[in-house]
C-alpha cells in the first residue's frame, strides 16, 4: 500500500484498484471481447485529427440560434463532413437529431454522434416532456425505488427523441442554499446524495453497462455546493478529512453504481481547478474508484483556465493541462481541436493521451448501440413523451416530494365543500413548480397550483383567484385586493416561493433573467422571500382569515415569521407538471403528507452553514438568534400518527459484522399514510470530532390505520468507519448510539 498526499487530498491507492488488469483500462468491456476488438480496430483507423474530433462537444445549431450564435450550422456541416465532430449538447428535436446523424454517417468513418442533454428532472428541455419534481424534492421522498423508476422514465423519453446522454445525476452535497443550483441537488446530507444519486444512475443506465439505455453523468465533480459567499463557480477551502467524509462519496457510489461518465466542476477545490486536478481527475476517480468511462468539462470549463482561474497562459495551455489531467471530452466548440493537434505534435501531449480519451468516448457509443441504431423514429415521439404511464410516475413523485412544515389546530386537511377559498401568490398559476432546465411547456400539460385547487373541491365551493402578480410585480392594489377578499373567504391559500424559468411569455430563452430568482446563475445574499410577499401574507393574515402558505421554491427560504404567525405551512419545491394535483390533493386530504426535508431551513442567512449533521463544538448560541434551523433536516409532518417501539439494537458487535437494527411503526391515527423511516448513528467516544449525529439508513414503508410493521436496517460494518488523526479509514472500537423516531439505543464495537 502506498501513501500519497498532494493538493490538501489524502489517498491510499490499492493496487486491486490501479486499474492495472484489461477490464480497467478497457472501459466497458473486457479484453478479446467482439466489442473491444471492434473499437481498437476503429482507433487505428481514425487519423489523429479524428480522434480529436471525437473528444470535441459542439452546440446544437437550433439551440445555437436561440444564444444568436452566427451561422452555426455553415460551420458545423464541414466539421461534420470531415467527421471531426463527437457530441452535441441540446438537441432537443428529433428531426434535427437524425439530420446530425445523417451527416456525420456521411463521414469517412460514418461515427454516429452522441447529444447530451441537462435532463435534471426528467427530460425537461424538451417541449411536451415528462418533467419530474426537482432533485431537491425528489430527495424529499426518500423513496429510491421511485428515483430509480424516475430514471426509466426519463431514459425512455429521451431515446425516442434521439437523444443519448443525460447531464445528472447532481451529487454536489449542498451546504450554502444561497447557491442559485440548491434544486439540482438531493440535500445536504451525503448518505442520501449518494443513495438517490446512485439509484438514478441505475434508473437511467439500467442493469448492463456494456448495453446502456442512455449515458448517466455524475456531476459536479467536485465541490460546487460550498462555494464561497454561495456564489456559483466559487472556490472551496475545505479540509481533506471533509472531503473524504462529506463530498466525494456520494461520486464515489455514483461510479460504483455504474456510472460512465463524469462533467469536471467549475470551481477550484483548495487552489487547484477542478478541471486539471489530476489528484480528482485521475487519482482518486480512476485509480482509487476504478471509473471506466469519460470526463467532460463544464460549459466553457477549460477556457475558463485562462481567463478566470488564471492557472494557463492562454488556450493551448488551459487545453494541454486539462487534458494531461484526465478531462477527456471539451465542452463545447471551437478553439479545442486545432491546438490539441498541435500539442500532440510537439510532444507537449502523448498520442497516448489521445487514443485513451477517444477510446473512452468510443466504447460508451458502442454500449449505447449507436453504431447499430444512430437513428429515431420521429412519429413515436409523441406516443411516449408525456403518456399517461409516465405521468401517473411523476405525480406519484409530486405527492411523496411535499412537506408538510407546520399544521397548527390541525387546520389541514382543507374540507371540500367550504364556501369560498381564496387563492393568490405569484405562484399560485404559473409554471414556476416546474424549475430550471425547463422549456415553455404545453399548456394542458402542467397542472398549476389553482387548477388543482379548483378540481380537487366540491363543484358547490367558490375559488376565488387574486392576480397578486408574479414575483416583483406585487403593488399596493393587488395586495389591498388580496385583503379583501380573503375577509370573504373561509381559508386563503397563499402561494409564495421563487422563479427558475429560464424562458419568457413567448418561449424565448431570457438571457437577462431579471425575473429569474433561482437556478444555475441566480445565487441569493438574502434568503427571504422576494419582492413584496412578505408584505402579501401579512395583509391577509391579519384579516382573521385562517391562511395556508404553499411554498414553491428550488432552495429553503428563512421564513421565521410565517413560522410563527400562519398556521398551515406546506413546502412544495419545485413539484413538476403534476404539481398543482399533487399540492391540492395535499391540502384538501386525498393524500397525507410523507415528505422529509433533505435540507435544513435557516432562520436567516446569518446562520449559513446549517446543517444537522454538525460536531458538538458547532452549538454554541448566537446573542440575537438560535443555533438550531427553523426546520431541520428530516423534519416533516403527517395528518396521521405514527408510534415506534421495541428498538432492537445488538449488545456487541464484532469487528467485520454488520449490525442489525429492527424497529417496530404503527399506524396510531384514522388515516392510511407512508411515513419515513430514519435511523440516525453517533460515534459516542473518537479521536477525532464526530457528527452529533449521522444518517446511516432510511425506509418508507405504507400503513394503513392501526397497522404495524418490523423496519430492520442492516448497516455495513464500514459504515461506521471513520478517518482517523492520520486519514486511515478505520472502525474504531468503542460506543456507538442509534436513534430512529426519538428511540435510542447503544452497542459496542468490541476491540480484536
Amino acid at each position: 500500500m502506498q501513501r500519497r498526499t498532494f493538493g490538501g487530498i489524502g489517498l491510499v491507492l490499492l493496487a486491486s484498484l490501479l486499474g492495472c488488469g484489461d477490464s480497467a483500462q478497457n472501459g466497458v468491456f473486457p479484453s478479446g471481447s467482439v466489442e473491444e476488438r471492434r473499437t481498437r480496430a476503429l482507433l487505428d483507423r481514425m487519423t489523429l485529427e479524428e480522434k480529436v474530433g471525437q473528444m470535441n462537444q459542439y452546440i446544437a445549431p437550433i439551440y445555437a440560434q436561440s444564444l444568436d450564435s452566427p451561422d452555426p450550422a455553415g460551420k458545423i456541416d464541414p466539421l461534420l463532413a470531415q467527421g471531426l465532430v463527437g457530441s452535441f449538447l441540446f438537441v432537443t428535436d428529433a428531426s434535427e437529431a437524425n439530420a446530425l446523424q445523417e451527416k456525420a454517417s456521411r463521414a469517412r468513418l460514418g461515427i454516429p454522434l452522441i447529444f447530451g442533454i441537462d435532463a435534471v428532472h426528467g427530460l425537461a428541455p424538451v417541449r411536451g416532456a415528462t418533467i419530474f419534481p426537482t432533485p431537491i424534492g425528489m430527495a424529499a421522498t426518500f423513496d429510491v425505488d421511485l428515483m430509480e423508476r424516475f430514471g426509466e422514465v426519463t431514459a425512455h423519453e429521451m431515446r425516442v427523441t434521439g437523444m443519448h446522454w443525460a447531464f445528472s445525476p447532481v451529487l454536489d452535497v449542498a451546504r450554502d442554499p444561497r447557491w442559485g443550483r440548491t434544486a439540482e441537488t438531493f440535500g445536504e446530507d451525503p448518505f442520501v446524495v449518494a443513495a438517490m444519486g446512485s439509484a438514478l444512475v441505475r434508473g437511467l443506465q439500467g442493469p448492463d453497462r456494456a448495453h446502456l439505455r442512455v449515458l448517466a453523468c455524475l456531476k459536479h465533480f467536485l465541490g460546487p455546493g460550498l462555494p464561497l459567499g454561495g456564489r456559483n463557480m466559487g472556490p472551496i477551502e475545505v479540509s481533506e478529512r471533509a472531503l473524504r467524509s462529506t463530498f466525494l462519496p456520494p461520486f464515489q457510489a455514483g461510479v460504483e453504481a455504474g456510472a460512465l461518465s463524469v462533467m469536471a466542476a467549475y470551481n477550484d477545490v483548495n487552489g487547484v481547478p477542478s478541471h486539471v486536478s489530476e489528484e480528482l481527475l485521475t487519482n482518486v476517480l480512476r485509480h482509487e474508484w476504478g471509473f471506466r468511462g469519460f470526463v467532460v468539462s463544464d460549459w466553457e470549463g477549460i477556457e475558463m483556465l485562462h481567463t478566470t482561474h488564471h492557472v494557463a497562459a492562454s488556450q493551448k495551455d488551459a487545453i494541454r493541462q486539462a487534458v494531461l489531467a484526465g478531462v477527456d471530452m471539451h465542452m463545447h466548440g471551437e478553439g479545442f481541436a486545432e491546438p490539441l493537434v498541435e500539442l500532440v505534435r510537439e510532444g507537449a501531449v502523448g498520442a497516448w493521451r489521445i487514443d485513451e480519451a477517444a477510446g473512452r468516448i468510443l466504447r460508451v457509443k458502442r454500449a449505447l448501440g449507436l453504431f447499430e441504431r444512430r437513428y429515431v423514429d420521429v412519429a413515436r415521439a409523441g406516443s411516449v413523451l408525456a403518456s399517461p404511464g409516465h405521468r401517473k410516475v411523476a405525480l406519484e413523485a409530486a405527492r411523496k416530494s411535499i412537506v408538510l412544515l407546520r399544521n397548527e389546530q390541525d387546520l389541514l386537511p382543507l374540507r371540500k365543500n367550504l364556501k369560498k377559498v381564496l387563492v393568490t401568490g405569484p405562484n399560485a398559476d404559473n409554471t414556476a413548480l416546474l424549475g430550471d432546465w425547463t422549456a415553455p411547456q404545453p399548456a394542458e400539460n402542467v397542472i398549476t397550483v389553482l387548477e388543482g385547487i379548483r378540481a380537487a373541491v366540491s363543484p358547490q365551493t367558490v375559488v376565488h383567484f387574486v392576480d397578486a402578480g408574479r414575483v416583483f410585480e406585487e403593488t399596493n392594489e393587488a395586495i389591498q385586493r388580496a385583503a379583501d377578499e380573503a375577509r370573504g373567504a373561509e381559508v386563503a391559500i397563499v402561494v409564495l416561493g421563487e422563479n427558475e424559468t429560464r424562458y419568457d411569455d413567448r418561449g424565448v430563452l431570457d438571457r437577462r433573467r431579471r425575473e429569474r430568482t433561482g437556478g444555475e446563475g441566480a445565487d441569493r445574499a438574502d434568503l427571504t422571500l422576494v419582492g413584496r410577499q412578505m408584505d402579501l401574507v401579512r395583509a391577509i393574515v391579519e384579516t382573521g382569515t385562517p391562511t395556508v402558505v404553499v411554498l414553491v421554491n428550488g432552495r429553503p427560504l428563512a421564513i421565521p415569521w410565517i413560522a410563527a404567525n400562519v398556521p398551515a405551512v406546506l413546502e412544495a419545491f419545485e413539484p413538476g407538471l403534476a404539481g398543482g394535483q399533487a399540492v391540492a390533493e395535499v391540502l384538501f386530504g386525498d393524500v397525507s403528507p410523507s415528505g422529509r426535508l433533505p435540507i435544513s431551513i435557516p432562520r436567516s442567512v446569518g446562520q449559513l452553514p446549517v446543517h444537522y449533521d454538525h460536531p458538538r463544538s458547532a452549538e454554541s448560541p448566537y446573542v440575537d438568534e438560535s443555533f438550531e434551523p427553523l426546520y431541520g433536516f428530516g423534519h416533516g409532518l403527517s395528518f396521521t400518527r405514527f408510534v415506534y417501539t421495541d428498538l432492537q439494537v445488538p449488545e456487541r458487535t464484532r469487528r467485520g459484522e454488520d449490525v442489525v437494527i429492527s424497529v417496530v411503526v404503527r399506524n396510531a391515527g384514522a388515516r392510511t399514510a407512508d411515513e419515513v423511516v430514519l435511523l440516525f448513528v453517533r460515534d459516542v467516544v473518537a479521536s477525532v470530532t464526530r457528527p452529533v449525529r449521522a444518517l446511516r439508513g432510511f425506509q418508507r414503508v405504507h400503513l394503513a390505520p392501526g397497522e404495524r410493521q418490523v423496519v430492520q436496517f442492516r448497516l455495513p460494518f464500514v459504515s461506521l468507519a471513520v478517518h482517523d488523526r492520520r486519514m486511515e479509514r478505520v472502525v474504531e472500537p468503542g460506543t456507538f448510539e442509534v436513534s430512529i423516531g426519538g428511540l435510542r439505543g447503544s452497542w459496542v464495537v468490541e476491540r480484536k
